[in-house]
């Protein structure tokens, strides 16, 4: 599959690929090394998006159903994009017929190299709200917020615990974050819990680099 953007926009067609990419990353999610909690998470929010597609589709739909609808098809679309850039675009156990099949984009060509990143992240969490928690990043010693040359991004690793979580293992939850700040949105079982997370760099090859220090805050 060829082109820029491999998803589709329409919301019944995006619906229809998205029930195929999901059925693929279930099927293969062992064999292309992606984590149980990012194969649940892909499948949950599938499901929302259905359900408040049905719902934004009935006659007696209103504003909050449509309002609830574009919210489920972006968490989904997010989720979908993150998913291949960490785990499917550039993962050799992953072949071109399989990306084709999913109807992922398969690239063209001998990519330039891009070295690994070399540089680590680091990062802040702030109070943006209730279950909402704001992070401001930037590259380690820079006064910018910008994500480096070369980097898709950072990808943040994190777990929800009634302590400061310390082995970077545990951090079973992951997102690929594009921009600083940039907020995480908690489900309501969180609050008061501790969220700890640690990031680390993303080239555009899918290569990471060092991680950074773990840090620890309190869900409001």
């Amino acid at each position: 599959m060829k082109g820029h953007d491999f998803i589709p926009q329409a919301d019944d067609a995006f619906l229809d690929w998205s029930r195929n990419f999901v059925n693929g990353v279930v099927a293969n999610a062992a064999a292309w090394g992606v984590p149980q909690p990012e194969v649940t998470a892909l499948q949950t929010l599938f499901a929302d998006y259905e359900t408040k597609l049905a719902a934004a589709k009935a006659g007696n739909r209103g504003k909050a159903d449509v309002a609830e609808k574009n919210a489920a098809k972006e968490s989904l679309m997010h989720k979908e994009r993150m998913v291949v850039k960490l785990y499917i675009a550039w993962n050799p156990a992953v072949s071109d017929a399989q990306r084709e099949a999913i109807g992922v984009t398969v690239h063209d060509g001998v990519r330039t190299t891009i070295p690994a990143p070399k540089t680590r992240p680091e990062f802040n969490f702030k109070v943006a709200d209730i279950m909402r928690i704001q992070i401001d990043f930037r590259d380690q010693g820079s006064a910018s917020r910008a994500i480096p040359y070369g980097y898709n991004g950072a990808v943040f690793c994190y777990a929800t615990a009634d302590a400061p979580v310390a082995d970077y293992k545990l951090l079973v939850n992951s997102a690929l974050l594009t921009h600083s700040p940039w907020t995480l949105n908690l489900p309501p079982e969180a609050q008061g819990k501790t969220l700890s997370g640690a990031m680390m760099w993303q080239n555009e090859k899918g290569d990471t680099g060092r991680w950074s220090e773990i840090l620890s805050i309190i869900i409001p």
